[in-house]
């Protein structure tokens, strides 16, 4: 049989990605990016924030896009190459920020249970700004340089940089995002 989708219903790359825990947290991808990704977990560990972030992260995935997909079970981080990528400080600290997303979307769920709350409780541009204010908190405590803050200080003057948020238009944004 030739590779492809086989009997059993996945492709060979999925059985190269292997899964791990760390800190309470699933990591689902290949060597490469559970390396590091432990490696940024292993920056956020000591910090007070880190209990926001692991309560509110369940899986970080390895995939083509960065993006919080807060409504499944766990909450899951698919994390784009360009991010994982990137300096362990950076991806620590974009862990961070979607799993602030994650706890706005929790908060929201806990206001009107039972229903899905409205997208721009944990992704618009005001949520953006608070999960961009978490992520300057954790670089901060992470000693990053005031160059990196500063470029956070930028995206939270401009909370749109990564799109829409609702609609058909924000998957094609997520489609086209670089991270």
């Amino acid at each position: 049989m030739q590779y492809g989708i086989g009997l059993l219903g996945f492709s060979p790359r999925f059985l190269r990605q292997r899964r791990e825990i760390s800190s309470g947290i699933k990591i689902r991808g290949n060597a490469e990016f559970r390396l590091r990704t432990q490696q940024a977990l292993a920056l956020l560990q000591p910090l007070g924030e880190f209990e926001i972030i692991q309560a509110n992260l369940g899986r970080i995935r390895q995939g083509k896009h960065s993006g919080m997909k807060a409504w499944v079970k766990p909450p899951t981080f698919i994390v784009g190459k360009p991010t994982w990528n990137h300096s362990a400080l950076w991806y620590a600290s974009a862990i961070a920020h979607d799993a602030y997303h994650a706890a706005l979307y929790s908060d929201a769920r806990k206001l009107c249970p039972g229903q899905e709350p409205g997208a721009d409780s944990w992704t618009g541009a005001a949520a953006e700004k608070r999960c961009l204010a978490f992520q300057r908190q954790v670089l901060c405590a992470l000693n990053a340089d005031e160059r990196i803050i500063n470029y956070v200080d930028r995206c939270a003057q401009n909370p749109t940089y990564q799109g829409y948020t609702q609609g058909w238009r924000s998957w094609l944004d997520y489609l086209g995002r670089r991270w």
